[in-house]
């Protein structure tokens, strides 16, 4: 490893204060003690943050098109930056024929699962976005018989393949299953399929038995949306086994300092985001969606999941628009805010129940030697997992 991703990890710890994250959470390889019995609560209170393995494993072209592979020493390296949970993104149709995923595809997501559980990190799997085979149209225009059917069978190699892991394997259902926002009769319809697709993944993951009894297994909110998650027409599918399920919303906002390029008619871009970053007589601080919306973004997900026994994953959050380069922006203050933000949503996230998972494409973290690329991303995420608590 390098000396700066040495000297990153050795300063992030004394400043974070990373530590021991249970008993439970010592091994995770072969060699380790079953872990079982536990709930979703119990689960989540185990994850202390998370990271996405992103743009990777769900390209349908196949693993290292958008990005370079997986290998076995970054996954380790992931583990010494403090993080102790994993999400997979992993694309399934585009590596199937005639209703068959292909077995060396799933031999190759079962090694790499299995790298993640022998560096003593958790894991989730999903079935993410894959050419929108099962989260676009059959969505949108409500149920689909035979794309249930598809969901069914895919999902049920899946747990077969994967069934000797115990509980630090989580499955995920879908990634961002989409609504059709036309009006509330649509909207309705929408989510009703995506609650029916989700109640399908469950019963099939459940009916393999085994370890998958007992799994803990996660549904995505429509769209990712925490506003749709909380608006009332979603709820989770019955399940035969109590205290098993987690809901999953992702977080991008606000869109005027995360996502937005250009000004708009309506609204301009933000550099500068969090009361204390503001650059004095600019017009390009926020003017809305920093800390006290963020926080109610997330206590409103605590009020209609965690209150209610349903603890949930943050499974995508990142600053996506890279600005230091505008010209005339302040580049320090710039950097301060996305730590800032970082730090805000990966805290209140965890307040709120919500085990955070940083969306990670190569860009903060190097593929190759696991290198910190973006300091001012990971200490913001770290620290906000550091001073986060769950309410479990």
């Amino acid at each position: 490893m390098k000396i700066k991703f040495l000297f990153f990890a050795l300063a992030l710890a004394a400043v974070v204060g990373l530590c021991s994250f249970g008993e439970n959470d010592t091994k995770s390889g072969e060699n380790a003690g079953k872990l079982s019995g536990h709930t979703a609560k119990e689960i989540a209170s185990l994850m202390h943050a998370g990271v996405n393995i992103g743009n990777t494993m769900e390209c349908p072209e196949g693993e290292g098109d958008w990005t370079m592979p997986i290998n076995k020493a970054y996954v380790k390296t992931l583990a010494a930056l403090g993080f102790n949970a994993v999400r997979i993104p992993c694309a399934w149709d585009s590596h199937a024929a005639d209703g068959v995923i292909d077995s060396e595809w799933l031999d190759r997501v079962d090694e790499v699962i299995g790298w993640v559980l022998d560096a003593g990190m958790y894991a989730i799997l999903n079935v993410h976005w894959d050419g929108g085979w099962i989260e676009v149209d059959p969505c949108l225009k409500g149920y689909d018989s035979e794309a249930d059917a598809k969901f069914r069978n895919y999902w049920t190699q899946i747990a077969d393949k994967l069934n000797h892991y115990d509980q630090r394997l989580l499955f995920a259902a879908l990634n961002e299953p989409q609504v059709d926002n036309t009006d509330d009769a649509t909207k309705k319809r929408s989510v009703d399929a995506i609650m029916k697709y989700e109640q399908t993944m469950l019963d099939a993951v459940r009916s393999t038995g085994g370890n998958n009894l007992d799994r803990v297994l996660v549904m995505p909110a429509p769209v990712t949306d925490i506003e749709k998650a909380t608006e009332g027409y979603f709820h989770m599918p019955d399940d035969k086994v109590p205290d098993r399920l987690m809901v999953e919303v992702h977080f991008y906002g606000p869109y005027n300092f995360n996502m937005m390029t250009k000004d708009e008619d309506w609204g301009k871009y933000a550099w500068y985001w969090g009361k204390e970053n503001h650059v004095e007589g600019s017009e390009r601080n926020s003017t809305w969606g920093e800390e006290d919306w963020v926080r109610q973004q997330f206590l409103s997900m605590k009020e209609n999941f965690t209150d209610k026994g349903y603890p949930g994953i943050l499974g995508e959050y990142s600053v996506i628009a890279m600005r230091e380069d505008d010209p005339g922006i302040d580049k320090d203050k710039w950097r301060a805010s996305v730590r800032s933000w970082n730090r805000v949503v990966t805290e209140e996230a965890k307040n709120a129940g919500l085990v955070p998972f940083y969306w990670e494409i190569g860009q903060d973290i190097n593929r190759v030697d696991g290198t910190v690329l973006r300091f001012y991303q990971m200490q913001g995420v770290l620290e906000g997992a550091a001073t986060g608590k769950y309410p479990f």
